[in-house]
């Protein structure tokens, strides 16, 4: 390979990298965020299976 090749393969991984950064943040400002009062609603579904019940 010659240095142009490498200097074209440098370029381009170090746009993807910028790219991949860029659409992170992107997608962690845009995150929705539960209202601390629907948290206190919203309780764990008991993992334990009712065998009685059957």
């Amino acid at each position: 390979m010659t240095k142009k090749e490498y200097l074209l393969i440098a370029i381009a991984t170090l746009i993807t990298i910028i790219l991949w950064v860029v659409f992170d943040v992107i997608h962690k400002k845009s995150e929705v965020k539960i209202p601390p009062d629907i948290e206190k609603i919203v309780e764990p579904i008991d993992s334990n299976f009712n065998l009685e019940g059957i």
